[in-house]
């Protein structure tokens, strides 16, 4: 386990959120925008990054085999800005969290919850490191550390852990969440940070389908 600490570019995120003033959520769905012409920014964030799925496992409070019916643009995305400047300098709000709430419904519990156990079929909220910020000329979606949304109508292994909030959030970016159905990440920076993303994912989750292989065939 490594406590990974970066300086984030644009938000503070953590799986334990800090509380702001300005609080923007934005659901588009209905919402006239060109989702082909969306770009991806990265940032970096402060998160404790788990080497090993064993360690991953032990420090998550729920881990499910889940899925959602709601595309990423017609969740919930919740941007949090900072205090206007005092001196009344024209300068923009900074962006201090930024996250996107989506809805799973539980396909198989792996290990509960003591303090507030889930059941199968139970739909919930989530909280992933993701959101997307519309601007007056054009919307960005807003990853940190090349996190990928969990992707409507295919099964995902999640491990979650609530944050000070009560809510559920993902945890260890994405080697957090697993999908069942497909391999590919979208890598959108290969930098020294970055550069082995695919093969440490693709590491995490070899281990965790042997890990629950079982409850893994029985959904199929």
């Amino acid at each position: 386990m490594r406590n990974i600490k970066l300086f984030l570019l644009l938000a503070s995120f953590s799986i334990f959120l800090f509380a702001c003033t300005n609080d923007v959520v934005d659901n588009i769905g209905d919402k006239d925008i060109d989702k082909n012409t969306v770009v991806t920014v990265v940032n970096q964030g402060n998160y404790m990054k788990f080497d090993k799925e064993s360690q991953l496992f032990d420090d998550a409070e729920l881990v499910v085999i889940a899925e959602t019916d709601t595309g990423f643009f017609d969740r919930e995305h919740v941007v949090k800005y900072a205090e206007p400047d005092a001196s009344g300098a024209e300068l923009p709000q900074a962006i201090e969290d930024f996250y996107t709430r989506t809805p799973i419904e539980i396909l198989k519990v792996l290990k509960n919850s003591e303090s507030a156990p889930v059941v199968e079929n139970e739909k919930m909220n989530i909280i992933e490191p993701i959101s997307l910020i519309e601007g007056d000329t054009e919307s960005k979606i807003y990853s940190i550390e090349n996190y990928n949304e969990i992707k409507e109508g295919e099964r995902y292994v999640i491990y979650l852990k609530k944050n000070s909030y009560g809510e559920y959030g993902v945890i260890n970016m994405n080697n957090g969440r697993f999908s069942l159905d497909s391999d590919g990440l979208k890598i959108q920076t290969l930098d020294q940070d970055h550069k082995n993303d695919q093969a440490e994912h693709n590491e995490f989750k070899q281990t965790v389908k042997e890990r629950f292989k079982t409850e893994i065939e029985v959904l199929n």
